[in-house]
């Protein structure tokens, strides 16, 4: 059998350093970028120098004429992009070791990182980031690589020894000896091509740090001719799409597989390859813009309103087989009561993909004139809103907004419409949530952080009048703004705050505040959902339904980098 791997053991690290800056070591495409933190970059120069093995480096050869697109180049390093030899030595695993001990042992900086502060202490013979500029005996890492800084701190200690009577000096060249002499193990693979390349870099990427699904589908779709993270970064930076805060990489792949295999599971993913992402990119990425400009219809101003995000993937599969730019009349009805239902129902907070697969039948089901509605059971008491708390990952919060959002709110001062997208210019223009009762004066209305964090105790309203009003008393800052808008009863029905809740308001009464205005928008529910009515004294409401968070994108796979 033809040999395919090649075991090295004779690299050092300067070895590896100057296969770096020779350009010959590079990174292939599919990897993610460079994200290790000065403190695990302590803990291997620790393990080094006390000579514990750091594992090997998987290593691919290949040619530099057949692969020379297909490098990501670590951007701030500055190294050659063209290699020395006639091929590449792309590292399939190992490469955040290598860069780290590169950016630590260089004193480069990376990413906004200052690597140079990372210090050998020669008195207690370890790595460390200096908690205090007054320590002595911290050594930048970089001059132990470093010929004429070297020497600079040979000579120093050499005067300091015999001075205190210490032996500082030994230990910073048992130091640099130790990290010139310690053996890199190097696996190279042989005259292997892309696709096999590929496998082995989704088998070794099995254990250690979290690799998401998206990681392993972004390898198996890559080609010369594709790149998923390029496409979907490129995508992300149109101004419209910006502005709506972007789409999660996972909508993509769920898109594909759901227009290519009718099926969104995590196989189906894995199975998308470059050839069938090419061929149906182009149409599945207008099919998730329609989808995203049909959800706005729903008060979907912002990515961040959406209740789930596997809703995009359904919806673009609905113009995807329809091959319509637009929802059809007879069908509008069907998908609003679909959106509604499935979220105040929760209908994705679990199993989310099998649902998915259920809800594009059922899609595929409209376009093909088999008009059979799709709801589910909606039962939602005034407590249970009242106590979803606005910092918590929420479906039913996010539903809330978006009903919040089909209000066109308003300004209470000047009746000014909110923005609640990214298009303002002016950031004091610009959409917050801000608490309506303060805060800071929590105690002063007899409640606690929980309570004062209710969603009912927030308003879509401009940064300029959130700053504003900031720390007062809302009978104080609403006496104010009553005389200059004469209006201001009407604009605040757009936040959902009737004229029972202002005169709660006037009160500086925030339990019946919250009260009456958690009645308004419960109501607003039923009237998007038309669940059966219920008696909520006999109703047990399960608040771990109602903070439910939105996994759908949690799905990780355990790798060794």
């Amino acid at each position: 059998m033809e040999k395919k791997i090649d075991i090295i053991n004779n690299w050092n690290l300067k070895r590896v350093f100057d296969e770096l800056e020779n350009g010959n070591m590079k990174i292939p495409k599919f990897q993610r970028g460079y994200v290790w933190e000065r403190t695990k970059i302590v803990h291997l120069l620790n393990s080094i120098y006390k000579q514990y093995p750091i594992g090997s480096f998987f290593i691919w050869t290949a040619s530099k004429e057949e692969y020379t697109n297909f490098t990501r180049e670590i951007e701030g390093l500055n190294l050659p992009k063209n290699p020395y030899s006639n091929e590449y030595s792309f590292i399939l695993d190992g490469q955040q070791r290598i860069t780290s001990l590169y950016v630590a042992l260089k004193g480069k900086m990376l990413n906004n990182t200052d690597y140079s502060t990372i210090c050998f202490n020669v008195e207690k013979g370890v790595f460390q980031i200096p908690r205090l500029k007054t320590e002595k005996h911290n050594i930048p890492a970089y001059k132990l690589f470093d010929t004429a800084e070297y020497g600079n701190v040979l000579k120093d200690y050499v005067m300091y020894d015999l001075e205190h009577q210490t032996n500082l000096l030994q230990v910073w060249r048992d130091c640099e000896q130790t990290f010139s002499d310690y053996p890199i193990s190097i696996i190279k693979t042989m005259k292997m091509n892309l696709e096999e390349v590929v496998d082995i870099f989704e088998r070794i990427n099995q254990g250690g740090k979290r690799l998401s699904l998206f990681d392993l589908v972004h390898a198996s779709t890559w080609s010369p001719d594709f790149d998923l993270r390029e496409k979907i970064n490129k995508f992300n930076s149109e101004d419209a799409v910006k502005n709506f805060g972007g789409v999660e990489n996972e909508v993509f792949t769920q898109s594909l597989a759901l227009n290519i295999f009718d099926d969104a599971t995590n196989q189906n993913q894995l199975k998308l390859t470059s050839e069938a992402c090419i061929q149906k990119w182009n149409v599945t990425s207008d099919c998730i813009k329609k989808a995203i400009d049909y959800v706005r219809s729903y008060g979907v101003s912002f990515s961040s309103f959406l209740p789930y995000h596997s809703f995009i993937p359904v919806l673009q599969y609905y113009f995807y087989k329809s091959q319509s730019s637009s929802v059809q009349a007879k069908h509008k009805k069907f998908i609003e009561d679909w959106f509604w239902t499935a979220t105040f129902s929760q209908h994705y907070s679990s199993s989310s993909l099998s649902k998915m697969k259920e809800d594009a039948e059922w899609i595929n089901g409209l376009v093909n004139n088999i008009d059979v509605p799709r709801t589910f059971k909606v039962l939602i008491s005034l407590k249970d809103i009242t106590r979803v708390r606005m910092q918590n990952n929420s479906v039913i919060k996010n539903g809330v907004m978006c009903l919040m959002s089909l209000r066109t709110p308003k300004d209470f001062d000047n009746g000014n419409t909110v923005p609640l997208d990214r298009s303002n210019l002016s950031k004091s223009n610009s959409k917050e949530n801000h608490h309506f009762f303060p805060y800071s004066l929590r105690e002063q209305f007899g409640t606690d952080a929980n309570g004062i964090n209710s969603l009912l105790n927030f308003v879509l309203i401009t940064s300029r009048l959130n700053r504003e009003i900031s720390n007062k008393y809302p009978s104080d800052y609403m006496k104010e703004y009553t005389t200059q808008n004469t209006f201001i009863k009407e604009h605040l029905q757009t936040h959902f705050i009737t004229e029972e809740a202002y005169d709660a308001i006037l009160e500086n009464n925030l339990q019946k505040f919250l009260e009456l205005r958690g009645k308004e928008i419960v109501a607003e529910i039923q009237s998007k959902t038309q669940f059966e009515t219920f008696n909520e004294d006999e109703y047990v409401s399960q608040e771990e339904e109602i903070v439910e968070e939105d996994f759908e994108f949690e799905t990780e796979i355990e790798t060794e980098e």
